[in-house]
């Protein structure tokens, strides 16, 4: 895709009306809580912290979405897999929505759709959603202290085995696999 043809799709994306918001916050957030509840076999604390395949999901959708979506994506998708898989504690509506929330705003903030049409996009994508990766780790970890489902530094290093590798792989391949996809058909109309 040319620069100027770039540069006429991102002029497109506007902000949805708040029906079709709803309905995306909706849709990404089920398809983040089942996604991790589906792919997060592998306990490293019982109870607590899974090694999550998709643990990039909310990057994706604040990178195709934005901001909004992705941190709601992040922090209701989180707290939707914590109640289906039997995990919610009292840190989760507090620490795993902010942390995991996280996950998907920065990504949404700092690099757009058009970013998966090149390498350097694909590597900026990359670095910010493992970037937002390594701010998330910290915050839930307080949050697993907290409430003593695990001790800080343990949580943190289980944390970053769980989702850091995931988000530094999973997030460029997957959004170079289905964003110009999306694009070229028209579905990503909008960002919020």
């Amino acid at each position: 895709m040319s620069l100027k043809a770039e540069t006429k799709t991102e002029a497109k994306l506007k902000r949805p009306d708040a029906l079709t918001a709803i309905a995306y916050a909706a849709i990404t957030s089920a398809v983040t809580g089942v996604g991790f509840l589906l792919t997060a076999p592998i306990p490293l604390i019982p109870g607590a912290i899974h090694w999550r395949v998709l643990a990039f999901l909310p990057c994706i959708f604040g990178v195709m979405y934005g901001p909004i979506i992705g941190f709601i994506s992040g922090a209701i998708g989180n707290t939707l897999w914590a109640v289906l898989g039997g995990y919610f504690n009292p840190a989760t509506p507090i620490f795993d929505l902010i942390g995991v929330g996280i996950t998907g705003l920065l990504p949404g903030l700092l690099t757009k759709p058009n970013d998966a049409l090149s390498k350097t996009g694909l590597i900026k994508i990359a670095v910010i959603s493992f970037i937002a990766g390594i701010i998330m780790v910290p915050i839930v970890a307080i949050g697993f202290d907290w409430v003593g489902v695990a001790p800080f530094i343990p949580a943190v290093i289980l944390l970053s085995l769980s989702d850091l590798l995931p988000i530094l792989i999973g997030t460029p391949i997957v959004v170079r696999a289905i964003v110009p996809v999306l694009m070229k058909r028209g579905l990503i109309r909008w960002r919020l």
